[in-house]
């Protein structure tokens, strides 16, 4: 018998945001010090291992949905969780030895699990909430993410406060380690079967017919076939990169307790965007999804061009020599601009792709179909970031990293707008079979459809 706290899907969202903050959690944290933790000349390297890290991401994306419906979201967590303490461990070993080996197999490695973590998360958010809690479900996972990220953040930063070598120390490695195995306990201990989740008011969240793996398989293939899912394939590619192009950046400008600093903000302003971003999306004072849906992608658009436009501005002001990195540190002139845009860059990586797979998940409400799109929108949001990775590792210069990654995103906000005004409706409950609608789901679509 499950706790009966364990079978809220609340409960259960918050789990796997859990296992999400201790696992990629840490690793953004890690990310956004630049090159690894190591010194400005690994970046290189760090660009390398994140491009096979997520080239490999992209394709377990074609068939992850099929094993979280097949194995259950609790194996495809565990397994999810291991990639994450033995890609730190590489960066750890790579600053001592620096062999590329062990980073780039260890990338490779946990671009597999990476994407079966995710996966298993946004199965979680997208099916076990209401659709008008689903923004609050996918936002509260990426909030945890964010809060993770800060803890890890004030830890490099409170060790990093007075450092005066080019990487961070030792203990910052073995903590993020120990935290990272954490999620592997919180996983068997705190992931419960979907079959015996239940809302408050009792009911399931569907009925789980049972398939095979093959079968699984070819339904995912389908997916490939949705326009809805072509069309949205830019935003999905977009969702991630500014990600890369700060790290990337942090690295190549600041010294390491800059870094430090910068990494610490960047997770804070994730918190707010999660809180932000969330109210517009589920807020009930507008009736209509497919109005609340809009109005969050120009809000989105608000924060993201001023932000890329900012950003160019700023690279002309000081050019980079990569011969001869600036360091720059907190009390040099150039900070305070790139202090702002840091800010700005925090809140677009949570309140874009969180919008992003809040458009997909509306689609429908089918728990095995949510699966499916869970892992085929974290395999191409993986595509993104490997290319973006791959035009760091590739030596273009970063104001066509920043020309290339602005250009995406724009586009992709474009696109966005449409497939919500075309394809976003009042609601999908009644509809599907599979599905186990809440009590009150009629009410809720009668008073959509007449926008009372």
């Amino acid at each position: 018998m499950w706790s009966p706290r364990l079978i809220d899907p609340l409960s259960q969202n918050i789990v796997a945001g859990t296992i999400v903050g201790l696992g990629p959690g840490i690793y953004v944290a890690i990310t956004l010090l630049g090159a690894g933790g190591g010194p400005a000349n690994e970046t290189e390297m760090v660009n390398r291992a994140n491009a096979v890290l997520y080239a490999v991401f992209f394709l377990a994306g074609l068939f992850s949905g099929s094993i979280v419906t097949t194995f259950g979201p609790k194996i495809t967590f565990m397994i999810g969780t291991l990639g994450y303490p033995i890609y730190v461990g590489s960066l750890w070993y790579f600053t001592n030895k620096a062999h590329q080996w062990f980073p780039i197999a260890a990338g490779a490695f946990l671009g597999l699990c990476a994407n079966l973590l995710w996966t298993a998360a946004a199965y979680i958010a997208f099916s076990y909430s209401t659709e008008g809690q689903r923004g609050s479900f996918i936002s509260m996972q990426w909030g945890l993410l964010s809060v993770f990220s800060t803890l890890g953040s004030l830890v490099a930063f409170g060790l990093n406060f007075k450092a005066t070598e080019l990487h961070v120390p030792v203990a910052v490695y073995v903590v993020f380690i120990i935290l990272m195995v954490m999620a592997l306990f919180v996983a068997f201990f705190g992931i419960i079967e979907p079959s015996s989740v239940r809302r408050q008011d009792g009911t399931p969240i569907a009925h789980y017919p049972h398939q095979g793996f093959w079968q699984e398989l070819k339904n995912q293939r389908r997916l490939l076939q949705d326009w809805r899912l072509l069309v949205m394939f830019i935003p999905m590619l977009a969702s991630e990169t500014v990600l890369i192009v700060i790290s990337s950046l942090n690295s190549l400008y600041f010294n390491i307790r800059t870094r430090s600093l910068n990494s610490l903000m960047f997770n804070t302003m994730q918190v707010v965007g999660a809180l932000w971003i969330a109210f517009m999306l589920d807020n009930r004072k507008i009736n209509s999804r497919r109005t609340r849906g809009l109005t969050s992608v120009a809000a989105v658009s608000i924060i993201t061009i001023p932000g890329w436009i900012g950003l160019t501005v700023w690279l002309y002001k000081n050019p980079m020599d990569l011969l001869n990195p600036p360091l720059f540190d907190w009390t040099d002139g150039p900070f305070g601009g790139f202090f702002v845009l840091n800010l700005i860059f925090g809140m677009n990586m949570v309140v874009y792709q969180v919008t992003v797979q809040w458009i997909i998940s509306s689609f429908t409400n089918d728990p095995e179909e949510l699966a499916r799109l869970a892992g085929l929108v974290k395999g191409v949001l993986a595509g993104g970031v490997a290319a973006a990775f791959g035009t760091e590792a590739g030596g273009l210069t970063q104001l066509n990293v920043v020309a290339y990654n602005f250009t995406i995103q724009a586009v992709g906000l474009s696109l966005m707008a449409v497939v919500t005004w075309k394809c976003v409706t009042p609601t999908n409950y009644i509809r599907e079979d599979n599905v186990v609608p809440p009590e009150d789901a009629l009410s809720e679509k009668e008073m959509e459809e007449t926008g009372s």
